[in-house]
């Protein structure tokens, strides 16, 4: 390996070292927003969302502090720039960090943020159908879960091509 294709794999590798860091912080944010909701649910005496009944007595009633939308949607929206900062530099030996990112991207910010659609219902939101609370329908948050979608697709392409480019290598090892 000449000293230029070396200088040139540790660049890619800090790029997608770069991208990580701002898909972690996002996927931080979201981790705190689950303690956020798991305070809530505590101090609601058990309760999580407006539907639900209270397990144990009320210190305050749902939510003490309330998950405003934009900021799971930002959250998202961050995550999905830190993928795409680092999807076209990924390489073999970085492909561990691109299964991760697609896991993380599925569970926790689709997942979760259809979680907090749901518990942090918003008058404005999607009607939900449900008897209890007609007026309020689905918060805003599960627009985060949308926000992914593209980013998982880069993923999984990505992915593809170097499993692709993995197979090639191996079958035909004079190429390489």
């Amino acid at each position: 390996m000449t000293d230029r294709a070396a200088a040139s794999d540790t660049e890619r590798d800090s790029r997608v070292a770069r991208g990580k860091r701002v898909f972690m912080y996002a996927a931080f944010a979201i981790f705190l927003f689950f303690l956020l909701s798991l305070l809530n649910f505590v101090l609601a005496g058990g309760r999580m969302g407006l539907r639900d009944a209270a397990l144990w007595d009320e210190t305050v009633a749902w939510p003490f502090i309330p998950l405003p939308a934009f900021l799971v949607i930002a959250a998202g929206i961050a995550a999905a720039i830190g993928v795409f900062m680092a999807v076209p530099f990924f390489r073999h030996n970085t492909a561990d960090d691109l299964v991760l990112m697609g896991g993380v991207s599925i569970i926790l910010f689709g997942f979760m943020s259809l979680f907090f659609a749901g518990v942090y219902t918003s008058t404005d939101g999607i009607s939900a159908g449900f008897d209890s609370y007609p007026e309020q329908g689905l918060g805003w948050h599960w627009i985060a879960a949308v926000i992914q979608i593209p980013g998982i697709i880069a993923l999984m392409v990505r992915g593809a091509s170097l499993y692709r480019a993995h197979r090639i290598r191996r079958s035909h090892p004079e190429a390489a």
